[in-house]
Parts: C-alpha cells; structure tokens; sequence
C-alpha cells in the first residue's frame, strides 16, 4: 500500500486546497473507528486551538511594546 502524503496546499488557500485536504482526511478515516476519528480530530483542534492561543499572545506582546 502506498504511503499517504499530505496535500501540498497553497498560501492563498484556495477551494481547491479544502478539496484536497477534504479527501486527504477522508482517505486517512477510512479505515479508522469512530472513537479513533475523533480522537484525531480532537488532537488537530487541540493543536489548532494552542496557535491561535500563541499568537494573540504574541499579538498582545508587540502591542504593549509598541
């Protein structure tokens, strides 16, 4: 079986990058169960969520420095 590799996405985030990476995902869950699908996209929002968190920190930071 051939390696999954993850979708090349644009900068700019085109619907064509969301198409992909719909499928990428869809591919990958496949042959998952339930509690293991969400298990990885309850890691994926964790991660999501811990960026987002950074960055308002970083956005607070610059803006008391500046």
């Amino acid at each position: 079986m051939k390696a999954l590799e993850k979708p090349n996405l644009s900068p700019n985030f085109t619907m064509e990058d969301l198409y992909r990476l719909r499928e990428y995902n869809s591919l990958r869950h496949c042959e998952m169960s339930t509690e293991e699908i969400r298990a990885d996209i309850g890691d994926g929002a964790k991660a999501m969520l811990e960026k987002i968190e950074q960055m308002r920190k970083e956005k607070a930071f610059a803006g008391v420095i500046q």
